[in-house]
């Protein structure tokens, strides 16, 4: 089928390219390509190995450009949330208010998201809910994560979490969200070149017994065209599973939800981070909602 003859025709371009560049080298690394592909490699006699931790580790350290395209990246996206802010009134729905952050994306020549990450009131615990057509209510918290591949194809990716109404938040919210905030706080103070993961795991800000189930996935995990490595977890969902330190030039995300199970809120926050030769740079500073810091 015509499925099979591409992937033949591929192999055979490849099998070309190695001829001319006059290599014995049979070994070819390939990163996420349907099998047929990989089956139409090897009857080429050509062995066929893994490329994500090859790509990923190239990835690591960002040059100068890609750093450039990670700041607009993050300006698109922080234009995107003050807008959001400012629509945050009665009879907004949370798809409406994920949909400014997507235009003010696509309006400035951004791509796509990886998720419709925006949720309200009681939507917003557990996290990882994708927004609907539910209407925000006073009293809400809204929380969001941008996800976002801006323009030149590089990723913003910042949380907030917002709170909606006339009256002061709850005592619950207000203490939600300082949590939040100073597990977020505490876990950039460690960003520095040389820190181990396992040390920085092991020097996390600890998450209260009663948020662990619901905590987020991950403490830091890197960033750059996507998600990408390193990924570190808290320490009670198990140890660090490779030996790695920070090192000047990665861009990384410092994560924080704090939610109960079985109650309505919830707070996610989310920093992005440039490490630097003495500690770190602050790339998304957006500021935090001032009605909930307690």
């Amino acid at each position: 089928n015509e499925l099979l003859d591409a992937a033949k025709l591929l192999a055979d371009d490849i099998v070309g390219f190695l001829s001319e560049i006059g290599t014995t080298n049979r070994k070819v690394a390939v990163e996420y390509v349907n099998p047929s592909v990989t089956h139409a490699l090897q009857q080429r006699g050509l062995e066929v190995v893994d490329a994500v931790n090859i790509v990923e580790g190239a990835r690591v350290i960002k040059s100068e450009d890609e750093i450039a395209c990670i700041r607009w990246a993050c300006a698109v996206a922080e234009h995107g949330i003050a807008r959001m802010q400012e629509s945050l009134r009665p009879g907004a729905t949370e798809v409406q208010l994920w949909g400014i952050l997507n235009y003010t994306n696509l309006a400035n020549q951004g791509g796509w998201h990886e998720g419709r990450m925006l949720a309200s009131g009681p939507r917003i615990n557990p996290w990882l809910q994708e927004a609907t057509q539910r209407v925000i209510e006073p009293g809400d918290l809204v929380g969001f994560d941008t996800d976002m591949v801006g323009p030149f194809g590089y990723f913003c990716d910042v949380s907030r979490t917002f709170y909606y109404g006339k009256n002061p938040p709850s005592a619950r919210q207000r203490q939600l969200y300082q949590l939040a905030y100073d597990e977020l706080q505490t876990n950039m103070k460690l960003i520095r070149p040389g820190v181990s993961m396992k040390d920085l795991q092991a020097s996390a800000c600890p998450v209260p017994e009663e948020f662990r189930e619901q905590a987020y996935p991950c403490v830091i995990h890197g960033v750059g065209m996507c998600d990408e490595y390193p990924q570190v977890k808290p320490s009670f969902r198990g140890p660090v599973a490779y030996d790695a330190t920070l090192e000047a030039g990665m861009v990384i995300c410092v994560e924080s939800y704090i939610g109960a199970v079985g109650e309505r809120d919830g707070v996610k926050l989310e920093e992005q981070l440039l490490v630097t030769s003495n500690g770190y740079e602050l790339l998304s500073d957006y500021p935090f909602d001032e009605h909930l810091l307690s």
